[in-house]
């Protein structure tokens, strides 16, 4: 059976000429959606576009594009809204004709069932000793699919004999084969030649028609697969030109599969290296060359349209009309790549048009991802000169540089305003919103006058909100984020909500007006590529990253202190703020302050409340010092907030033999600076300068001093030892001095620490079961 390759081989032949890379190899940003829309794509593509980004895919990008030059009104009107976005990004679920909605889930076990029913006994080995079914299949599962259904309607024939069906499956059993499967024989290993399997023998002419006609199609399907695509394009040739064959239908549409795979063929003797020699002479060759080669190419795509409009033209074939298309737009993408991605930005450059019919969009994108830019193409092309202005910052002239690129916008916009299009007016007004840090006062303006049901008015609204922030007008720019925050209710884009936050947080003025910006709702409750909220709770509110880069470098610690007691913070985070605070005090030898935020500590986090009242009763500095770090250790409690901890509401008590002196690396020296945040990821403003900045640059230029953790708690140890002989926890605490030293964050001492603990342990306490589980330092 061939039929497996109706569509979906070629959606994946167009998609290897493709070089976008996954979304897992880009950073993700919890909390703003940067490369994909988190709107449903239905809502995308008919205008609601929430805050669009100049890192969206391209596809993305044209669908604003089209949005903002339509307008709201005429988008919704316009043709090409059932579905369209979702197809061109994920393509026609389960390819046209779709036949899995008739398929079982498991359709290699399908015809398994299907043999042994034919057959009225086994001749497939048994399940668990059967290669195909215990390792992969190479053949599509839609092979197997049609194989099952048509042995089930050959074996209710009158006239199925045993012999036929057994001589039936044996010929599909070889089509297989050939194809990649043989459930009796190990797949070579990996660098090991392929199988070669022999072609099945025809039945004899003495066999009745019926059967020698149902045995063609397994024959030119065998050709097929073996990559003898001439003889398979004859063998179904001849299927489709036969009266009353019982697989007419299909004949003429796989000969045109086997015309265009031989259009593209590239023999496997043919080696990598080879291939390449070959793309770096098409690179480098002749105008003259080229030409010719580009003349040969269209004759092939020409033959294979010849193919395609016979189909057409015979409606008793109606229902591989769509296919046969399909067909001939990955052949013109193929084998003339720029031509076709010259007509098809020709056809989208019309915002009128239906970009989704015959998946046009679709095609433009594959082709763009490998031949964008294209200089001509921004000259000729309004929406791919659009995309290109937003996306990158070179390109448009060989010396172009991101100021370049915002003049162009600025140039389009201006022009298009003199000239009195108003759609195109609108579309490079927002490219220049989004690509300028700073507005000249007409497009500021211009902007603020951007009706609040144009699709692209979340987008200008940002943009201006950034604008106000970087020109230092602080109160435009806080007066806009309140009221946007304020009209984003709870189904707008979560991405909108997150981005509007970002910048209000920037902005604030003391570190109790920061709160209400401070926690965000990540986006993992939704999918990257559709939008499409998941089927699982709300997801917690976080503290994003550049919450935790201002609470860990921009706050005093009294500030850090008083913050801890805000009732509009979880629980959870005013612990952990507490915590830190408490930490930080110590540290600096602030008594007043530990004691506090100790006490503070016992009340909202009841399992550290012992610790906390022994904290408070030591009268020494040195003995509190020494509880804070022991506590700390046996909690793992930081001076610093993370993703992970600042919602962490359980605390518990880590494995004695787990622990390691891991509660910082370095502290931060100054204001602003990163704690291992992803405020690049997220690309967070500066972080907002609020409280008492004179006292918290004292403390952060102290705390800066500080060792890492594992040198900090190990020399405390060290001088605990000294000290305190008898302290009953010192060969548990030598024992995590040692082990902190395997790894992380070191200083330079760190290999002279871990043997003079190792040498304290093995000679003070050598006979407790620390010192056993000590058998060297690092």
């Amino acid at each position: 059976m061939i039929r497996c390759y109706k569509t979906g081989a070629f959606a994946a032949a167009l998609l290897t000429i493709a070089n976008a890379g996954a979304s897992g190899d880009l950073p993700y940003d919890r909390y703003a959606s940067r490369y994909a829309p988190d709107i449903p794509l239905e809502r995308y593509q008919a205008g609601e576009l929430g805050v669009v980004l100049p890192t969206y895919a391209r596809t993305y990008l044209y669908a604003a594009w089209r949005g903002v030059m339509l307008g709201a009104r005429d988008l919704k009107a316009s043709p090409g809204m059932e579905h369209g976005l979702a197809v061109s990004v994920e393509g026609r679920p389960g390819g046209y004709g779709d036949w899995r909605q008739n398929a079982p889930d498991d359709v290699y076990a399908a015809w398994r069932n299907a043999v042994s029913a034919a057959l009225k006994r086994e001749v497939l080995p048994t399940r668990e000793k059967d290669n195909v079914a215990n390792t992969y299949r190479s053949c599509p599962d839609s092979s197997y699919f049609f194989a099952a259904q048509t042995l089930n309607d050959l074996s209710r024939r009158s006239d199925a004999t045993p012999a036929r069906l057994q001589a039936w499956v044996a010929t599909q059993r070889q089509v297989f084969r050939i194809c990649g499967d043989d459930p009796e024989m190990r797949r070579p290993g990996y660098g090991q030649p392929k199988v070669v399997a022999s072609q099945p023998a025809a039945l004899p002419a003495s066999e009745a028609l019926y059967w020698r006609q149902m045995q063609e199609y397994q024959l030119a399907s065998a050709a097929f697969y073996a990559e003898d695509y001439t003889s398979s394009g004859k063998l179904f040739a001849h299927i489709g030109a036969t009266d009353k064959h019982p697989l007419r239908h299909w004949g003429k549409y796989l000969a045109l599969r086997s015309q265009a795979r031989a259009a593209t063929y590239i023999p496997p003797s043919v080696s990598q290296e080879e291939r390449w020699k070959q793309q770096q002479a098409m690179a480098s060759e002749s105008p003259e060359a080229a030409a010719a080669r580009q003349t040969a190419q269209q004759q092939k795509v020409d033959a294979i349209q010849a193919g395609i409009d016979d189909i057409l033209a015979d409606a008793a074939l109606k229902d591989l009309h769509e296919d046969a298309r399909a067909v001939g737009r990955a052949m013109r993408a193929q084998l003339t790549p720029k031509l076709r991605f010259a007509e098809l930005s020709k056809a989208l450059d019309n915002p009128r048009i239906d970009p989704y019919a015959d998946d046009q969009l679709g095609d433009w994108r594959l082709l763009a991802d490998q031949l964008m830019p294209v200089a001509a193409l921004r000259k000729s092309a309004g929406f791919v000169d659009w995309i290109q202005t937003i996306q990158q910052c070179h390109g448009y002239k060989p010396e172009a540089s991101c100021e370049q690129e915002r003049e162009h916008a600025l140039e389009q916009w201006r022009r298009y305003v003199k000239e009195g299009n108003q759609p195109q007016a609108r579309v490079w007004l927002m490219a220049a919103a989004m690509r300028g840090d700073a507005m000249p006062a007409d497009l500021e303006q211009a902007s603020l006058q951007v009706s609040a049901d144009a699709p692209e008015y979340l987008t200008v609204r940002y943009a201006l909100a950034h604008h106000y922030r970087v020109g230092k007008q602080a109160d435009q720019a806080r007066a806009l984020e309140d009221a946007m925050l304020a009209q984003l209710g709870a189904t707008s884009s979560p991405s909108a909500r997150n981005l509007f936050r970002q910048e209000r947080l920037a902005m604030v003025t003391s570190p109790a007006e920061a709160v209400p910006y401070l926690l965000r709702a990540p986006l993992e409750g939704r999918d990257g590529d559709t939008g499409e909220k998941a089927d699982i709770k709300p997801p917690d509110l976080e503290l994003a990253s550049d919450g935790q880069r201002w609470l860990n470098s921009g706050l005093a610690t009294a500030d850090l202190y008083a913050l801890s007691a805000d009732q509009r913070l979880p629980a959870a985070l005013r612990a952990r703020i507490a915590i830190a605070a408490w930490m930080r005090f110590d540290l600096l030898g602030q008594e007043a302050g530990a004691v506090a935020a100790a006490k503070r500590i016992g009340q909202t986090a009841p399992a550290l409340a012992a610790d906390m009242r022994k904290y408070q009763a030591q009268t020494s500095e040195s003995e509190r010092r020494h509880a804070m770090l022991l506590t700390a250790l046996k909690w793992q409690l930081t001076p610093t907030l993370n993703w992970y901890n600042a919602t962490l509401g359980e605390f518990k008590q880590t494995p004695p033999d787990e622990v390691t002196a891991s509660m910082w690396c370095k502290l931060p020296a100054k204001a602003g600076v990163t704690m291992m945040e992803d405020t690049a990821i997220e690309m967070a403003p500066p972080a907002p300068d609020t409280g008492n900045a004179t006292a918290r640059d004292k403390e952060l230029a102290q705390l800066g001093q500080l060792k890492t953790a594992t040198g900090f708690v190990g020399d405390h140890v060290l001088r605990r030892a000294a000290a305190v002989p008898k302290d009953p926890d010192l060969p548990w605490l030598l024992y995590v001095v040692v082990q902190s030293t395997r790894g992380g964050c070191l200083d330079a001492d760190a290999k002279a620490l871990s043997k003079n603990a190792f040498t304290l342990l093995g000679k003070r306490y050598g006979n407790t079961e620390w010192s056993r589980k000590t058998p060297y330092y690092y």
